[in-house]
């Protein structure tokens, strides 16, 4: 059986993120061979050192028997743990690259210490690996991540301890799709995940937080939606989003320009001079620089709207401080001047004491914006930071705001 550090990194190379016109699918030993032996070394370049004891065929089928992840661990006994993983339909070459139409794992189902996990359905559609001679153009997404998936997707994680269910999530998928237009979008569900801490130790300070808050269980979600376009270099988060059942929704969004194919290659050539010679560094940290004011910062967004969390740590934190819920809240109101005077900036002090003492008299939701009418130059945001630190709200255009309408 796969020991828990095993399936974590399975699941974890699973949720990778980065078409030629594919040859007929394979039909011989010595094409199975030079599949595995290039996966292999694309694995490598991303970081994934893999490992395998062989590689066969079965009609277009190509299965690595005793795959493993090439790299120490914790556990010494999981380091060898071992596994056959099957490519379903692969084509291609070494030259102009390989895809297999889908990767299917198999299910997890072990037992340690009292803890038992299971994983179930986990599979990669669409995996591509690039060509060393690709005769097609490729797109920059793939120049940049040879390694590329369509979709990857895990159907079920279930956790129990002592027979007890404390965990689960469903539906986790990640689509990858290259736009006609050269662009790269991918979609991220996380899934739908149930936590239980009824079970869970009492005397985990942690989990008797939580109880105490008002706790036993919580439930929720995670997804996202990320864009980059090679051509503009505007790469965009929009939206990133963590929504918990009777808590609240957390959401993200932001968007930088800049942030081209030419800037990623230059950005590794540097980081590649620093780690070679980590005695000086100085050309490279001022290549660095130059690299940095390359980047602009169009616009980001952290919004929180409240579904009884806020209400709940107030009652909470004022209990633990022998107050009344009027009380603390006003001995928090007291502590935003306080926190923001050494930025000697009133205009900005007034907006956010103004939204903060608003979201605490009745919470609803919390609204933090960048949004210049021009995007920031990432030099102007670092000189603002060091030099004039009062001035970096005005530099970032940067608003607060409680219990609009909208919320995000």
């Amino acid at each position: 059986m796969l020991a828990k550090t095993s399936y974590a990194a399975l699941t974890g190379f699973l949720l990778l993120g980065a078409s030629p016109v594919w040859a007929q699918n394979i039909d011989s030993q010595e094409e199975a061979t030079a599949f595995a032996e290039r996966l292999k070394a694309v694995a490598a370049e991303q970081g994934i050192p893999i490992a395998f004891d062989g590689a066969t065929i079965s009609g277009a089928d190509v299965t690595l028997t005793g795959f493993r992840f090439d790299q120490p661990a914790a556990d010494p006994a999981a380091a060898q743990q071992k596994i056959d993983v099957t490519f379903k339909e692969v084509s291609g070459s070494t030259e102009e690259g390989w895809r297999a139409e889908s990767v299917p794992f198999a299910d997890i189902d072990e037992t340690t210490d009292g803890t038992r996990g299971q994983v179930k359905g986990m599979a990669i559609t669409g995996l591509e690996l690039a060509g060393t001679q690709p005769s097609d153009p490729v797109p920059e997404v793939k120049k940049l991540s040879p390694l590329f998936f369509e979709s990857a997707a895990i159907q079920s994680v279930n956790i129990e301890e002592g027979g007890k269910p404390v965990f689960s999530l469903s539906d986790a998928k990640i689509d990858n799709t290259i736009n006609d237009d050269g662009s790269f979008s991918s979609a991220f569900n996380f899934g739908t995940f149930n936590a239980d801490f009824a079970s869970a130790p009492a005397d985990e300070e942690g989990i008797k937080t939580l109880r105490e808050i008002g706790y036993e269980k919580l439930a929720g979600s995670i997804s996202g939606q990320a864009d980059w376009n090679p051509q503009t270099g505007v790469l965009s988060l929009d939206p990133f989003d963590i929504n918990v059942a009777d808590a609240g929704n957390l959401s993200f969004t932001y968007a930088i320009s800049g942030y081209t194919p030419a800037f990623i290659e230059s950005m590794k050539q540097t980081q590649a001079q620093m780690a070679a010679n980590p005695q000086d560094n100085s050309a490279a940290g001022m290549a660095m620089m130059g690299l940095i004011s390359q980047l602009y910062l169009d616009s980001a967004v952290l919004s929180f709207e409240d579904a009884s969390l806020t209400n709940k740590l107030l009652d909470y934190f004022a209990k633990q401080n022998d107050a009344d819920r009027a009380t603390f809240v006003a001995q928090l109101g007291q502590m935003v001047p306080a926190m923001l005077a050494s930025l000697n900036n009133p205009e900005f002090q007034t907006k956010v004491e103004t939204a903060v003492s608003t979201f605490l008299q009745d919470p609803k939701s919390l609204r933090i914006a960048i949004e210049p009418a021009n995007p920031v130059p990432a030099t102007q945001i670092i000189g603002a930071a060091m030099g004039a630190p009062q001035t970096l709200p005005n530099v970032l255009q940067l608003d607060v705001t409680a219990n609009q309408a909208g919320g995000n």
